[in-house]
């Protein structure tokens, strides 16, 4: 094998912005957590709810417990929530998948025509085991829906180690978060034994699946904070020991300070300069491959991001981008105008930024709220809890904006983001 391409091959192992992750080496500064979804689904009876803010690795960690918790005669079950799903799709979705699962598993026998089964079933469910490609009616109801899913509980051989893992929760409207919590509930108090990993984007828990009484104690909250800086260096030095190409540890570093506790942002830049290294034959990433490397990487970020950073700073008035960097500069989530505004003249002073008034970037900072600025910002929401809005906070609209438009600026030269901690 080429050499290059046996290094694009490792690399291609260990980094993968596009895509979760699928092996626990690779789950650094989560293993504490995946231990704990592991533990709860092989011992215990409470539902696994992994949650936090976007691009923090909930999808690679669960799918990688379920993975290793699912055994060898199967498949984990896996059924993300759309914009505008119906829960009780999603109900349909999951049996179909499970009866999929049962037939692999010889529940039913076949006949060159169908499928059928030596049990007796519920009318629907009987009738979807006739066809090789089953299909479920639509449910009425959520009850109908959990009188499925319990029938095909109690029919599918251990049934206690097939894992169903529920994405993207937060895609659900109010009305069908009642219907989640239903089949929380449900689970518990009809003793299913199919394990469940739900799994959203949220601060809190309350924001996936409302504040019903009875859910919380069905449920094993599962939090996963944005990770240490080590932890992201780590990423990237680990790939790159694998091809035996070295990098400075000043890079490590802007990359932790880039990626402000995702790895998305490790896997994406790692991958991007190692890459370069490769192609070059390179067994070192100097300034010349992290540049190259950086303007890769922007060019392969999320076109969400890209759309929306474009929209707010090519504005023919440099000081809404500078207004932007300023944002990004911070490390922390929620900002009071006033401070902005004070980051602002700090970065001025550092690059040597003309100054706008006050006023002007008042009116900057509100229309960076609207869609003709990529409604990059949003007003911070209220507490749990609280009803006052809180007006004279703000924050980006994508958790990923942040390391965006860090990496935005890198590629220009300018560095944002604090050192401190590192």
């Amino acid at each position: 094998m080429d050499e290059v391409e046996r290094k694009l091959g490792l690399i291609s192992e260990s980094l993968s912005p596009e895509r979760p992750i699928r092996s626990t080496e690779y789950l650094l500064g989560r293993i504490e957590s995946f231990e704990q979804i592991c533990r709860e689904l092989n011992h215990f009876h409470g539902i696994p709810f992994v949650y936090g803010y976007r691009g923090v690795g909930k999808t690679s960690l669960s799918t990688t417990a379920a993975q290793i918790v699912t055994p060898s005669d199967r498949e984990y079950v896996y059924v993300a929530c759309a914009p505008g799903s119906r829960m009780l799709d999603i109900f349909r979705e999951i049996g179909e998948k499970l009866i999929e699962l049962a037939i692999k598993l010889g529940v039913g026998y076949t006949t060159d025509a169908r499928y059928s089964v030596k049990i007796s079933l519920s009318p629907e469910l009987a009738a979807s085991f006739e066809s090789k490609s089953p299909k479920l009616p639509r449910f009425e109801n959520s009850n109908a829906a959990v009188r499925v899913l319990k029938s095909l509980d109690e029919i599918i051989p251990v049934a206690s180690k097939t894992v169903i893992v529920l994405d993207e929760l937060e895609e659900l409207d109010d009305g069908d978060r009642t219907d989640l919590a239903y089949l929380i509930k449900q689970i518990g108090d009809q003793n299913f034994n199919l394990k469940f990993v739900l799994v959203g984007i949220a601060e809190n828990v309350h924001e996936l699946i409302g504040a019903h009484e009875s859910v919380p104690r069905y449920i094993k909250e599962v939090y996963l904070e944005p990770l240490r800086p080590e932890f992201l260096m780590e990423i990237v030095k680990n790939a790159a020991d694998m091809i035996q190409v070295d990098i400075h540890q000043q890079i490590l570093y802007r990359i932790a300070i880039i990626g402000n506790g995702y790895p998305h942002f490790a896997h994406l830049i790692g991958k991007a300069i190692l890459v370069e290294a490769a192609l070059e034959g390179s067994n070192i990433v100097d300034d010349n491959i992290y540049q190259k490397g950086i303007t890769t990487a922007v060019a392969d970020s999320f076109q969400e991001l890209r759309v929306s950073y474009e929209a707010a700073t090519q504005r023919g008035a440099d000081h809404y981008k500078y207004l932007v960097w300023a944002l990004a500069h911070s490390d922390v989530v929620d900002v009071r105008i006033d401070d902005w505004i004070d980051l602002y003249k700090e970065l001025a002073k550092m690059y040597n930024f003309h100054v706008e008034d006050d006023s002007k970037l008042k009116t900057a900072i509100n229309n960076l709220k609207n869609v003709s600025c990529g409604e990059i910002i949003e007003n911070t929401p209220a507490r749990y809890g609280g009803v006052e809005k809180r007006y004279r906070y703000k924050r980006f609209s994508s958790t990923l904006m942040r390391g965006h438009v860090r990496l935005q600026a890198e590629k220009e030269g300018y560095k944002l983001g604090r050192e401190t901690g590192l």
